[in-house]
């Protein structure tokens, strides 16, 4: 049976870890106001940008539609950019996304595919599976920076144009509420949307010219689209963070009251024993003066 010094100091210790599940908690839910603050007002836009891309594709002649970012082509080799967290502590977030990402390759047998890992978990994961990694990346989720996303979406434009990827999916989470996270699987690339609106030609007159125009808006709407996907992941990391020292903090607690009573237990026995003890003393001294007045 442990003493009382070993309890109290198991206490002690149960407090102190306590304190800390406690202020990461507190943290995660500051993170968990700026992020969701940032994702759900970025999100209007990046719906708007969809659908003015959907307009853009039904009512434009096709002449207009020759740019690579929208060419289907054939596919020999897909691009996956997947993410994880850098960091541990936000229970079930990285499983998740990682058995999507087996799910989605075994239900695409036939596609050869190449990863863009993102986050130090996506990384570790895509070394111990040995998948071929064209790109990856750390850190971004940490505090998103849209210079960033941007060098990020570029790197990956480079590799769509020169034929290393002709296709480009994402696999992530997506940033509901607060209370509910959904992981999606989108198609990034080519930018050309799968359901394509009743085709309505229009004619329409680009100044000073369509390949300035409608270039920069494509690029423009694949990096808005990448950052709401890192914002919505940030977001939802901190909202599983969050759940997770709840859990934690509550497991410490059922800890703590364990370990409460078992030194009540223990201090009780000790005192009891002690008291025992001074019965008998008293009993034996009593014992001892009857028979010297006897003697």
């Amino acid at each position: 049976m442990p003493t009382l010094q070993e309890l109290r100091r198991k206490v002690k210790s149960i407090d102190n870890i306590g304190h800390i599940i406690r202020s990461m908690e507190t943290l995660s839910i500051v993170k968990i106001r700026a992020f969701q603050d940032r994702a759900l007002k970025l999100k209007p836009y990046t719906q708007e940008l969809q659908r003015m891309l959907e307009i853009l594709i039904s009512r434009l002649p096709e002449e207009y539609l020759d740019h690579p970012l929208l060419k289907e082509r054939y596919v020999y080799n897909t691009g996956v950019v997947f993410i994880t967290s850098d960091w541990g502590f936000c229970g079930s977030y990285n499983i998740q996304v990682l058995n999507m990402v087996e799910k989605f390759t075994k239900d695409n047998p036939r596609k050869k595919m190449s990863f863009y890992p993102i986050g130090t978990y996506g990384l570790r994961f895509a070394k111990l599976k040995n998948l071929k990694i064209i790109n990856s990346f750390t850190h971004l989720l940490d505090s998103p920076n849209f210079i960033q996303i941007r060098r990020l979406v570029r790197g990956i434009v480079r590799d769509f144009l020169d034929g290393k990827i002709d296709e480009l999916y994402s696999i992530s989470f997506d940033f509901i509420n607060i209370l509910k996270q959904e992981i999606t699987i989108r198609r990034l690339l080519p930018l050309k949307p799968i359901d394509i609106p009743e085709k309505k030609e229009e004619s329409f007159l680009f100044l000073p010219s369509s390949h300035k125009i409608i270039g920069p808006l494509l690029e423009n709407i694949l990096e808005i689209t990448m950052f709401q996907i890192i914002l919505d992941a940030s977001a939802s990391e901190q909202a599983f963070r969050r759940i997770a020292m709840r859990r934690a903090y509550e497991n410490a607690e059922k800890i703590k009251e364990k370990l409460i009573f078992q030194l009540n237990q223990v201090r009780q026995t000790k005192i009891t024993r002690e008291l025992i003890e001074i019965t008998s003393g008293i009993e034996t001294l009593k014992e001892q003066e009857v028979i010297k007045i006897g003697g």
